[in-house]
């Protein structure tokens, strides 16, 4: 269902295109009402899909069929539309007379735009007369699988790992609070939640505690009566007197006759109830108006996967269960494998190894468990091979069952986001940035409302990560995601239901694509990650690859445009032929290793260009001002054009898609330039000579987040927008004194001042000024003396010092009461400045605080006495000039004070060089200038 949804949403983003093109692809000639018709029928079966969602899962071969047949039709679609574009863009700039194949590739867009019209009508009709079918086949199912589900944990598993967790549990549950309270775990598929919850539930306290105790596991499939008839029947179980009463629950037809009953058996006892397995807030809101509150200290316990349902639900923040270290891990397998006993010496390596692979997941390593103690030890080696498929193919794949459920509960428009992962390595650190991209260039994100497609596809990772799907990497020093990955056993999942739907092939499963079956759902995507792909053979029947990923350099492949003549997205870290990259017209993804320099012409064929990043130079035409659909544009040095002066004034196109524009040389700070690109989020500039009214014009960026800039001294007025929320300056020699035109920035949370980018040896700050700011770093500056206070700084967190010549922090930072971390790199005074930090960390320990995290990153100090200079040598002119010593180290420098006029000077000066790693040599250069 992902792939169909996909490659619906997909389409409507290429008919958009076309129905919109930029100002020099004016000339596509396509049936316009025809266009619009074959939009109207996609967006119906797109709001199908998502109306539907939840009735349309599992194995339902109806609906498996039909969605096979609109993901075909969708692509093929497309696939029409793209190639007869392309063709016109090339006769466009050919001097040779193409109108015949022109003609022929319009006969074929007209033909396929009203077969795929006449498919989606049949399909629609179709969907409306087995929809129902399926719904009662659903029904019938669920009051199936209803009865044999089980209502109480049975034994307790082994637990390890979670004993904080159990204490404060119990201690919520038993807590003299006497109002009604629902406290909740949470965490990804196979964690421990129901363990965790069993112990709980189990422990004699607990069970004495508590009058009335009962257990449901709701699952994903339930009827408010299944819910209230399982409570009822525990609750009647344990209270022999009244079983007679519990006979006839279930002749009630109304679900409020059992709710009232379940009210009345509860009313004035103090209970707990487990609500295992949770997956929407539906099932509690079928319940909790029959959940009487005693005021007597009764509590509601729920486990569930979905972070937000936790919190919704939860009096308090959720229990969040974290996958197990490797200390644990191990922990957990020795005592699945020998129980009481101990683990044999030879074997203990090889164990740790294979637990140090389950990845920290309970439910693998109780799995890999199971099979190591049925296991001979000659054999452990094969299963640490492969624990992944280990753990996948034991017990007809129960673990892969259990996770699926996670898989199988995605709303309709997650799913293609999750089954992208399959083409990411495994262990592989996914920058957040370059996720969202693709899944903008591969079409998988609708838009919706005034929100841009890369803040929807920032909340659907943000869902797929409340709903532990995903893990969490490294964050921002804003707060947001920055990198993220997929536990092993997740992938595996990714990559099983992504070649199930033909969603993408993994080079490393297959040498040669040709050894895929020839269908018409072949998959259009294809990711290198391991091994060699030598490429295949064109047949008129495969539909063309529309994605290549790569993500090593010794990942070896024969690519060439000529391919993959539709590919839309290139990922690769590999060097290619830039005039074979470009010749991909109907790209909206590229990204490559190299320098790129386009010319007008190659550059006005990229009709869908939407992310260009290279780490080299990249030299642009002025053309790059009439293409609105760019997003994202990145590279080590861009060198960018002015652009043309309008013929009409009320003509000029505005790149309102830009968003990320960096890093630019000699960047043209004008307000013909910024008013062009109005919704940029993300800029990097290196300014050269700046006129007294440049900068200024930052200030009309009203949506910029993030701004690096690296510049000789700013003459004139400075602006810089509200909106920032980083700022990183290089060499910019603002004055100490002049620092409010930053400090006065009421969402600035990240200042770095790098080289000279600050001058001046005081600063004292403004008071409300810098008032959300949570990481200062000063590396190379002029300061030495620092006076503020609390007022100046009051939520920093992280305060960073390098190459200063200050000589200790403000000693008022001890009341910053969010600053946690203290960074000390290579200052002139180091020692000096590390005391203080420890003495301000060692105040706010003595104040009942948390103390402060002090660190250190100078390894070694090396202190060079420079005595004099010897019949120094005269210029050429004579002159003897004034000398001075340089000495270099890396990025440090440092110098002597000048002697004037004088062939034998005497410095006497103490120099002082840090050296940052034990492993790395001490490499000085010496050099004297007169």
């Amino acid at each position: 269902m992902g792939a169909a949804y996909a490659a619906l949403v997909s389409l409507t983003h290429t008919i958009d295109q076309i129905l919109n093109p930029p100002p020099h692809h004016q000339f596509i000639n396509f049936d316009r009402d025809r266009i619009n018709c074959l939009r109207k029928k996609a967006d119906f079966l797109i709001d199908y899909f998502l109306e539907n969602n939840s009735n349309t899962g599992g194995d339902h071969k109806e609906i498996e069929d039909l969605e096979t047949r609109i993901r075909f039709a969708a692509e093929g679609a497309e696939y029409i539309i793209e190639d007869n574009v392309m063709n016109q863009i090339l006769a466009a700039g050919s001097e040779v007379d193409r109108s015949v194949e022109t003609s022929t590739s319009n006969n074929l867009l007209s033909e396929g735009v009203r077969t795929t019209i006449q498919e989606f009508h049949t399909i629609e009709e179709e969907l409306v007369k087995i929809k129902k079918y399926v719904q009662a086949k659903i029904s019938i199912t669920t009051e199936a699988t209803s009865s044999s589900r089980a209502l109480l944990p049975i034994g307790e598993n082994t637990m390890v790992g979670f004993d904080d967790h159990l204490i404060q549990i119990m201690g919520a549950l038993s807590t003299d609070e006497s109002n009604i309270r629902v406290i909740s775990i949470v965490g990804m598929g196979g964690i421990g939640k129901t363990t965790l919850a069993t112990h709980v539930y189990n422990k004699p306290f607990i069970v004495q505690h508590f009058h009335v105790c009962a257990w449901f596991t709701v699952s994903q499939e339930y009827t408010e009566k299944e819910i209230l008839l399982g409570l009822l029947r525990q609750i009647n179980n344990t209270n022999r007197d009244e079983q007679e009463t519990g006979d006839g629950d279930d002749d009630y037809d109304d679900d409020d006759q059992l709710g009232n009953k379940l009210h009345k058996t509860l009313f004035g006892r103090k209970y707990l109830i487990v609500m295992d397995d949770m997956w929407d807030i539906k099932a509690w809101e079928m319940i909790k108006r029959f959940l009487p509150d005693n005021n007597n200290g009764s509590r509601i316990l729920v486990t569930t996967r979905l972070l937000r349902l936790a919190t919704d639900i939860g009096s308090c923040s959720p229990y969040q269960l974290n996958l197990l270290d490797e200390e644990q891990s191990w922990d957990l397998l020795s005592q699945k494998i020998y129980a009481e006993k101990c683990c044999p010496v030879e074997l203990e390596e090889i164990g740790r190894s294979i637990a140090k692979k389950c990845r920290g997941l309970p439910l693998a390593l109780a799995v890999i468990g199971g099979v190591l103690a049925k296991s001979k030890t000659e054999n452990w080696k094969y299963v640490e091979e492969d624990v992944t498929s280990a753990v996948r193919n034991q017990g007809d794949e129960f673990c892969m069952k259990i996770l699926s459920l996670s898989y199988n509960h995605l709303p309709i428009y997650l799913k293609p986001c999750f089954l992208y992962f399959a083409a990411f390595p495994e262990d592989f650190d996914i920058q957040v940035s370059r996720l969202i991209r693709l899944w903008v260039a591969e079409g998988f994100i609708r838009k919706c409302g005034h929100k841009s497609l890369e803040e929807i596809g920032e909340e659907y990772l943000k869902n797929l990560i409340d709903r532990n799907l995903i893990l969490v990497d490294k964050l921002e020093l804003t707060g947001e995601v920055k990198t993220c990955h997929i536990h092993d056993l997740l992938s595996d999942l990714c990559r099983i239901e992504a070649q199930k739907d033909n969603f993408i092939l993994i080079g490393e499963l297959y040498n040669h694509l040709d050894m895929l079956p020839n269908t018409e759902t072949r998959p259009t995507r294809l990711s290198i990650n391991g091994g060699k792909w030598k490429g295949m053979k064109r047949t008129p029947y495969r539909p063309p690859t529309r994605s290549f990923l790569s993500f090593s350099s010794r990942d070896s492949t024969d690519y060439t445009a000529r391919r993959f003549p539709l590919l839309r997205v290139l990922d690769v870290v590999e060097k290619y032929p830039k005039d074979e990259i470009l010749q991909l017209i109907n790209s909206r993804y590229v990204s490559c290793t190299g320098s790129i320099s386009m010319s007008s012409s190659i550059l006005s064929r990229l009709w869908s260009l939407q992310t260009l990043v290279v780490d080299r130079e990249v030299i642009l035409p002025s053309e790059i001002w009439q293409m609105p659909q760019l997003r994202h544009v990145e590279g080590d040095s861009i060198i960018l054009p002015d652009p043309p002066p309008p013929d009409d004034v009320h003509k000029i196109i505005l790149l309102e898609n830009l968003q990320t524009l960096s890093t630019v040389e000699d960047f043209k700070c004008t307000e013909a330039v910024i008013k062009r690109i109005p919704n940029l989020k993300k800029l990097g500039i290196v300014c050269g000579t700046i006129g007294s009214n440049c900068l200024r014009n930052l200030g009309l960026l009203h949506k910029l987040k993030v701004l690096t800039m690296l510049c000789s001294p700013c003459g004139g007025e400075i602006v810089f927008p509200n909106s920032l929320k980083e700022l990183r300056l290089y060499g910019c020699k603002i004055p100490w004194e002049e620092m409010s035109i930053i400090g006065s920035l009421p969402n600035l949370e990240v200042l770095v001042f790098f080289g000279n980018a600050a001058t001046g040896q005081k600063w004292i700050p403004n008071e409300r000024e810098f008032t959300r700011l949570k990481y200062l770093w000063i590396n190379q500056c002029e300061l030495e003396i620092w006076e503020a206070d609390n007022t100046h700084f009051p939520c920093l967190e992280i305060l960073r010092l390098g190459y200063l010549n200050l000589k200790e922090i403000p000693s008022e930072f001890t009341e910053i009461l969010p600053l946690q971390k203290i960074c000390v790199d290579y200052n002139r005074n180091n020692d000096l400045i590390l005391a203080s930090a420890n003495e301000i960390s060692e105040q706010r320990e003595n104040l009942g605080y948390d103390g402060i995290q002090v660190l250190n990153t100078t390894f070694g100090v090396l202190k060079i006495l420079v005595k004099r200079g010897i019949n120094l040598a005269v210029g050429g002119d004579g002159h003897i000039g004034d000398p001075y010593v340089v000495i270099t180290n890396g990025n440090q420098k440092v110098e002597t004070h000048v002697v004037a006029n004088d062939v034998n000077p005497e410095w006497d000066d103490d120099l002082t060089i840090w050296h940052p790693n034990q492993s790395h040599p001490i490499s000085l250069y010496l050099s004297g200038t007169s």
